[in-house]
């Protein structure tokens, strides 16, 4: 006899796996890779966690650079990087990277369970989640912005349908407090709210709750002062510009093709979706010019949009045709949509995270890649090993992509110019590295002026082949990935 799902007993629905739930898991095992660890920033997020253990959050002396050596450096995601320090303290790379997996797979769990909800079509919400999924990935890192997709969802689902306005007085300050510890996006969740106001519908209990989170912004320790260290200026501008993911994604590029190809399949499938009310247009208008204005901008575009596209999958999905993919699509959610309605997922993802975080170090060698941390195609192992050798000073005038991981893989040995703490390295600091990193006028002071004990950047980077013109720098090891000068004459 046949199973169908209302024969099944309350215990089965919670026993027999579901698409969440074998969502879940496949988003879970295909992240743990190295990959988690290709930005060098994620080392100097593991220095100031394991600060934030020991001494609680606090301005901390710079113990990283030469060139602010010694001064005040707010944390602004203090309780982000102290999670990822507690998780490498647990299982050391495989625990933040299993971390940051299973993060990144109950958010996409939870957002498939939300669009079958809203579409009462499986395989549609599937296949949003999935796109969605896949241009998240692009931020997708040993870094505390892990923390806000989950709760960028969150604020967005307590905002955006009608009926929760209540709950979202009472439960969106808090989700902003947890946020505005976690990472220095929290300020969309009063921004969402505000949205939802002005654009969806006018109840002012949503205007209250912009308010009140707006107000738990400044439930840190350091109040609303954060704030202002997010707001890039000056000579910021110009370094953000040339930050690969502020940058516009290029298409030509095969891991922007997953944004590409939501943008096109957004756009083809919405003159078949339900018409859009003059908000949800503004919305859907501001998600694809954030798209394409920033690759970091992408993944929040995504999650946004993320129930429209799949209401408009199922639109299309309903028309009756004779095409073979539709077939195949109605055939699909015609067997799946019963058993969806009635299954009880959460119970294996529950267990998931539980024994996997438990059991971090032992599964650790069974994943060698997720374990490996820094992977050296990427990083300049070869010539710090050079280094080692030469020995020739701790000051170091450095590429930025990797300042965090030379202080955390070499324990505060190196001293590094700069590295990824937006911010703090402003004013001459970042002025003497700009020119240094484009060869603008006055380098050469800039240079003097700095008095680095060595230089490591990579082949193609325009003060490799200026500063041995100087005659006072010499190339002592050069591969692939890096180059390493030193002064002509020993100091």
């Amino acid at each position: 006899m046949a199973v169908t799902s209302d024969r099944l007993t309350p215990l089965q629905r919670r026993l027999i796996p579901g698409l969440t739930d074998l969502l879940f898991c496949a988003f879970a095992l295909t992240q743990l890779g190295r990959r988690i660890f290709t930005d060098g920033d994620s080392g100097w997020h593991l220095w100031a966690g394991v600060d934030v253990l020991a001494h609680g959050p606090r301005a901390i002396p710079d113990a990283l650079s030469f060139t602010r050596a010694g001064l005040p450096w707010r944390d602004v995601q203090w309780l982000g990087d102290a999670i990822l320090a507690l998780a490498y303290r647990h299982a050391g790379y495989f625990g933040v990277t299993l971390l940051v997996s299973l993060v990144f797979a109950a958010t996409f769990a939870w957002l498939y369970r939300i669009l079958r909800r809203g579409t009462d079509h499986p395989p549609a919400a599937a296949a949003a989640t999935l796109l969605a999924a896949l241009v998240v990935l692009l931020s997708l890192l040993a870094r505390p912005l892990v923390f806000s997709f989950p709760l960028l969802l969150a604020a967005w689902e307590l905002v955006r349908a009608p009926g929760r306005e209540r709950r979202a007085v009472v439960l969106l300050p808090l989700v902003t407090a947890l946020w505005a510890n976690l990472h220095p996006t929290a300020f969309l969740a009063p921004a969402l709210a505000a949205f939802a106001f002005l654009a969806l519908r006018r109840d002012r209990r949503l205007l209250l709750a912009a308010l009140l989170a707006a107000l738990a912004l400044g439930a840190t320790p350091w109040g609303y002062g954060w704030l202002g260290d997010i707001v890039p200026a000056g000579e910021n501008l110009r370094f953000f510009a040339g930050i690969d993911e502020w940058q516009s994604p290029r298409f030509g590029e095969p891991r922007f093709w997953f944004v590409f190809a939501t943008l096109l399949l957004a756009v083809m499938v919405r003159r078949r979706g339900p018409r859009l009310a003059a908000g949800e247009a503004v919305l859907g208008v501001g998600c694809m010019a954030a798209a394409l204005l920033a690759a970091r901008l992408g993944p929040v575009a995504a999650i946004l949009w993320s129930p429209f596209l799949a209401r408009d999958l199922a639109a299309c999905a309903r028309e009756r045709g004779g095409w073979l993919a539709g077939r195949m699509w109605r055939a699909m959610q015609e067997t799946l949509a019963p058993f969806e309605r009635v299954w009880k997922p959460g119970l294996w993802p529950a267990l998931g995270i539980v024994a996997s975080l438990a059991l971090a170090p032992r599964l650790a060698p069974l994943f060698p890649d997720a374990a490996g941390g820094f992977p050296a195609e990427l990083y300049p192992y070869r010539a710090m090993a050079a280094v080692a050798r030469l020995d020739p000073g701790p000051r170091v005038l450095n590429s930025y992509r990797w300042g965090g991981y030379l202080s955390w893989v070499y324990g505060g040995r190196w001293k590094v110019f700069i590295d990824g703490r937006a911010g703090f390295f402003a004013g001459d600091v970042l002025g003497d590295y700009l020119k240094l990193a484009d060869l603008s006028p006055g380098w050469a002071e800039a240079l003097e002026r700095r008095h680095p004990d060595w230089i490591l950047l990579g082949p193609q980077a325009p003060l490799v082949s200026a500063a041995p013109l100087t005659g006072r720098w010499r190339a002592a090891y050069a591969d692939s990935i890096a180059v390493v000068l030193v002064p002509a004459v020993r100091r």
